[in-house]
């Protein structure tokens, strides 16, 4: 096993990078990262999805070291939960009142345990989602559940910002966005992950493609941009792979570690 200062991190978005144009995996993408564990590298999932919104299926298909979630907002290493951080109950009931009085706006809570949405004439609820009534339904009947991320169906409106502009940070993705506690962001997950380590940020290499994507290729040692990422992701990246439908994550991890 090598040393951890000898040891590289790899943190991987999920949706436009790691998977292609479903939840499956693609087989390439699957075999590098083993590879790369094979030989003593670590891989995480650095995802802006909240814990419950991880589909499990993805931990079927591959193994790895560890996950950041919500942007940073729920980090586990190794099986262990090393960093947790959820929206205050005031907070999550305050933005619910807000989409109640907004019904053109869809809106999805995504919790640790579950994931929660608010009816809409624009968009009707999953199977996995549960739908709630009124703006303190989270608080009043899932008491032991914390929101970690907030996805709106449409680019945030700016009064919806400035309301909000204290406690959360919006991630644009031009026809939806995710709003996280003020504060969290995927780098700062990656910086919790490496105390934990003990692996050198040089020693990091953070693949992605969005907004919420740019502050962990910003900080990684080296910041990979996949061939489909928003322009101002690829003007910022070390290293642009390729597409996720032709397993960029692949590409940069044999080509990055050479394997």
């Amino acid at each position: 096993m090598l040393k951890p200062e000898e040891r590289y991190a790899v943190f991987l978005d999920i949706d436009r990078t790691l998977l292609a144009d479903s939840f499956i995996v693609p087989e390439r993408n699957i075999d590098a990262i083993a590879k790369a564990r094979a030989a003593g590298h670590m891989v995480f999932i650095n995802t802006g999805r909240s814990w419950a919104n991880i589909p499990p299926v993805l931990f079927e298909q591959l193994n790895v070291d560890g996950v950041v979630a919500g942007s940073g907002a729920m980090i586990e290493v190794g099986g262990k939960i090393i960093y947790k951080s959820g929206m205050s109950k005031k907070l999550t009931r305050s933005l619910a009142e807000y989409f109640f009085q907004h019904p053109e706006y869809w809106c999805v809570f995504e919790g640790e345990k579950h994931v929660y949405m608010i009816e809409s004439k624009l968009r009707a609820s999953e199977s996995f989602q549960i739908l709630l009534n009124r703006p303190d339904d989270i608080e009043r009947l899932y008491p032991d559940d914390e929101i970690q991320v907030l996805a709106m169906g449409v680019e945030a409106p700016p009064e919806f910002i400035e309301r909000f502009k204290d406690e959360i940070t919006v991630f644009q993705f031009g026809y939806y966005a995710d709003c996280v506690i003020k504060g969290n962001n995927k780098a700062e997950g990656i910086k919790k992950v490496l105390k934990e380590t003990g692996i050198r940020r040089e020693n990091t290499i953070a693949i992605g493609d969005s907004e919420n994507d740019r502050a962990m290729i910003e900080f990684a040692g080296i910041g990979v941009a996949m061939e489909n990422s928003q322009q101002n992701i690829l003007d910022i990246a070390d290293y642009v792979t390729d597409s996720n439908m032709n397993c960029g994550v692949a590409t940069a991890i044999e080509k990055l570690l050479n394997l």
